[in-house]
């Protein structure tokens, strides 16, 4: 099912040049081959989107995948921030609630890609980014 909703993404990647989705493509791809499990991509709730979940052994994972271009002045990093932060936990929650049961362990990472034409991107994981 993963593989399926990846090549959708790459046909949408196709249709427009979003730098964000390509991102999106990149950081499942890079997940796969570390041996996670692709739940869900781009998962919509009214709170919001979560970029990608996972499934890393026994915790389901959340990911936040910032792609920035080197033009760009701050790190994709710098981009989740106590906010983004937050609302990420609580769409975590929302997912949870309608997709987990109660025991099931969670994790926050972020997948840093920056971006410059003509070289291949930087993609840096940062496993347990933080705490719920």
């Amino acid at each position: 099912m993963a593989t399926k909703v990846i090549e959708n993404l790459i046909r949408q990647w196709h249709a427009r040049s979003d730098l964000g989705l390509r991102g999106e493509i990149l950081a499942a791809k890079e997940l796969k081959k570390l041996g996670y499990q692709i739940l869900e991509l781009r998962w919509r709730c009214r709170f919001g989107e979560i970029d990608i979940i996972a499934q890393d052994g026994d915790t389901v994972v959340i990911v936040e995948v910032k792609t920035r271009t080197r033009n760009d002045h701050f790190s994709p990093l710098d981009a989740v921030d106590t906010k983004k932060q937050r609302k990420l936990i609580r769409l975590a929650h929302a997912y949870a609630q309608t997709h987990l049961p109660d025991d099931v362990p969670i994790r926050f990472d972020v997948i840093a890609i920056t971006a410059s034409p003509g070289k291949p991107p930087e993609i840096e994981h940062l496993p347990n980014a933080f705490e719920a």
